[in-house]
């Protein structure tokens, strides 16, 4: 949103400077995101000149050749531009001007013919940030006066970013309501008063709403013997500074208006309109529509148009049709202000691709409560810059009364969320100074009639924020507060589960989180988000198999999943389930590719969570279908046995002060050798200093004889009170070897 500071001083008087203004806007929550001085510093050497002739370039088929004269005498300057006519009065730059852009002027030539100064657009005087073609001026500017006078004092250009829930923001009325809050000064609005002829309204038009869900407030003026033509100097150049681009004077009112009071409006070519009538109805599926901005589009029923007795001549919202817009052979026009419901606004605007100054301020919310006085503003200004006669009345087809919200202020509530004494006389100064109604006032409270232009005012805490935006956020002081911990039943729930997922990712088991809607189930949603989530799941296991065959897929073929999830019952009753999925090998270390996941593995990770369950492996045809080439092994069990379960005391050890010394021993046995068997050999000669025993490789074949393998252990030694010598590793190590060769009749390969 765009505005500049001295059309803000219009409605409300303040003496702060750009800068200023800038900081107490923020400070009151507006975030201002760029400030721009316009105009401040346009040099002496740029008058008001007129164009009195214009001819091509000889060698240059995108240039001109312009006489003009400046007041003083005629210069022949060279120009690029394509808007002006010959009698055009523009901006004229005189040779040795500075330019705002940092130009220099200098009488130069152009492709050959001389050039003596420069014919300049808003933008190189840096009045807009960007512009199309010469600035043309109204045609009573003085030729010769100096440009800078003629303008008037410079301006500065704000730009806010408003939050969604503050549509009343986005006007110029707006922000000063604000500034009359914090300064304490009164709101100046203008007078709309509207200076009516005889005829009535009411014989010149009428308007149908067949969709007033969509569209609870139409309101019709007709304006007769209008003359369309260029926009003054004032209001052109009002909206020239915020970005706009002037159109002609209708146009450029009702988009004056918009950015004035935020409330957006429509004019339509009267004359234009089959039988001079308004429908507004829902359009029809395939419909065709031709915007102003020559884009075409095809509609579907739930989109909202305003038409006449025959088409579609607007997209209710947000841009009129190129059939009925006003034109320079305009002479009546149909002035619309209403309320078109956002969420439709929204919607049609997305699926169109089509935007717009008024659909952006729908989409959040207009003023149904300021319909008339907008409308009463529009035709007051475009009788002002256009002339003709105001039919008298207005068409107000409104669906039902509106209604006011009333929200109650509690004195002791403000200083307790706030922090600090805010005394209730101010508290109800902040809310008058708002505009807000206070209807109610008590010694502990009041209550605040909320205007229809605040929506976003709906409860108490609304309005305490209310209050600290205006009364000061600086003045609350930054201290800390002091914090007590809540206990709560679901704390011990929630560590509870922690606990169960760390066991389950120290034993290996990765979780996951599935959807809880699902393509089919017994317990059916009335609305569902999409064909693919029609039902509420009612149970884990799927979404596991679904995971393991995405991994399987990736050729991560090695598995195992748990999840912790809600699970409902046809009944609609839900609960938390703990559901396990394995498939694959066991461990990754490349000896053991025989070694697959199998019921004991689910099982033991049940039984470390201190509670029996049923495992079952899916079955192969059915694993097969889903592409998963191992045996799959699942659990599922309600969770909250699982949670209750005693689970035996872990036991803690002091861990290791001295090293440990690791020695490796590999041994050639008959293939029927069980590691089992081994570990009992070397319990025989088991050595105080040996800590661990681990089988780190399986070999057969190559130089190993046919039914024999190879059998290689790493021992790890150490002491408890010292670091072990190699003298007393060797020993324990020789008499390990010793034992084995004695009890497994085999041969040590290498110590």
């Amino acid at each position: 949103m765009k505005f500049t500071y001295n059309w803000l001083k219009q409605y409300v008087e303040f003496d702060w400077s750009p800068s200023e203004l800038a900081e107490k806007l923020t400070f009151a929550g507006i975030e201002v995101e760029e400030v721009v001085n316009l105009g401040g510093k346009i040099p002496e050497q740029v008058v008001i000149a007129q164009i009195f002739s214009s001819e091509k370039h000889p060698n240059a088929d995108k240039l001109s050749v312009c006489r003009v004269t400046d007041g003083t005498g005629e210069r022949q300057i060279v120009c690029g531009a394509k808007n002006y006519k010959v009698g055009d009065k523009v901006p004229l730059a005189l040779p040795g001007a500075t330019l705002p852009n940092g130009i220099t002027i200098k009488i130069s030539k152009l492709r050959g013919v001389e050039s003596q100064g420069m014919l300049c657009s808003a933008a190189e005087l840096k009045l807009t940030e960007d512009a199309e073609g010469l600035l043309i001026l109204p045609a009573d500017a003085p030729v010769g006066k100096k440009f800078a006078d003629y303008l008037g004092p410079g301006d500065t250009v704000f730009d806010i970013e408003v939050t969604p829930n503050r549509p009343d923001w986005l006007s110029v009325i707006g922000v000063a309501r604000e500034i009359s809050a914090l300064t304490g000064n009164p709101l100046k609005l203008p007078e709309a008063a509207v200076q009516e002829s005889a005829e009535s309204v009411e014989k010149l038009t009428s308007v149908k709403v067949d969709a007033p869900d969509l569209c609870p407030r139409y309101t019709a003026r007709v304006i007769k013997g209008v003359t369309v033509g260029p926009s003054p100097a004032w209001l052109r150049q009002t909206l020239e500074r915020v970005g706009l681009r002037s159109i002609n004077n209708v146009v450029d009112v009702t988009n004056y208006v918009l950015l004035e009071c935020g409330h957006p409006l429509h004019a339509f070519d009267y004359n234009l309109l089959a039988e001079h009538r308004i429908v507004v109805r829902r359009a029809e599926n395939g419909e065709r529509f031709v915007a102003i901005d020559d884009s075409k589009h095809e509609l579907t029923s739930d989109m909202l148009v305003i038409a006449d007795a025959n088409r579609a001549v607007a997209l209710a919202g947000i841009m009129g049709s190129k059939d009925s817009e006003i034109n320079d052979k305009t002479t009546e026009v149909l002035l619309e202000s209403a309320w078109f419901l956002p969420a439709n606004v929204r919607k049609t605007s997305k699926k169109l691709g089509l935007a717009s100054e008024s659909s952006y301020r729908f989409e959040r919310g207009a003023d149904i409560g300021g319909v008339i006085w907008a409308s009463n503003r529009a035709a007051q200004l475009i009788q002002q810059v256009g002339g003709g006669e105001i039919a008298r009345g207005v068409v107000d087809a409104l669906a039902k009364p509106i209604q006011k919200r009333a929200v109650k202020c509690r004195y002791v509530q403000v200083n307790r969320l706030l922090g600090i004494e805010v005394p209730p006389a101010t508290v109800k100064k902040i809310f008058v100074g708002l505009g807000l109604l206070v209807a109610k006032d008590e010694a502990t409270s009041c209550e605040v009639e909320v205007p229809t232009f605040r929506v976003d005012l709906e409860r108490e805490a609304d309005l305490i924020e209310e209050v600290c935006r205006i009364y000061g956020v600086e003045k609350i002081p930054a201290k800390m507060q002091p914090a007590t911990v809540a206990v709560s039943e679901f704390d011990a729930k929630w560590d509870a589960i922690a606990r169960v997922r760390q066991t389950l990712t120290a034993l290996g088991f990765h979780e996951a989180m599935n959807q809880t809607m699902v393509a089919e189930g017994d317990l059916k949603l009335q609305n569902p988000l999409s064909a693919e989530m029609t039902a509420l799941r009612s149970s884990l296991v799927p979404g596991l198999l679904g995971n393991l065959r995405t991994n399987v897929s990736r050729h991560e073929f090695n598995v195992k999943l748990f999840e912790v999830g809600r699970v409902f019952a046809a009944d609609g009753k839900e609960s938390l389930h703990l559901t396990l999925a394995a498939t694959g090998r066991r461990t990754t270390g490349d000896w053991e590719r025989t070694e697959r996941v199998d019921y004991f593995d689910v099982k033991g990770a049940l039984e470390e969570l201190g509670v029996p369950a049923e495992v079952r492996q899916i079955p192969p045809t059915q694993a097969k279908k889903m592409d998963l080439r191992d045996a799959v092994f699942v659990a599922e069990l309600e969770l909250e046995p699982v949670l209750k379960a005693e689970r035996a005391e872990k036991q803690f050890r002091e861990l290791p002060k001295f090293p440990a010394v690791v020695r490796d021993v590999a041994l050639i046995v008959d293939d029927a050798v069980a590691h089992g068997a081994v570990m009992a050999a070397v319990e025989k000669s088991r050595n105080k200093f040996l800590e661990r025993v681990e089988l780190f490789d399986i070999f057969r074949g190559g130089a190993i004889p046919t039914g024999k393998k190879s059998l290689a252990y790493s021992l790890t030694f150490r002491a408890a009170d010292r670091t072990l010598t190699d003298a007393e590793v060797n020993e324990a190590h020789k008499r390990i070897k010793r034992q084995l060769q004695e009890t497994l009749k085999c041969e040590i390969r290498e110590s």
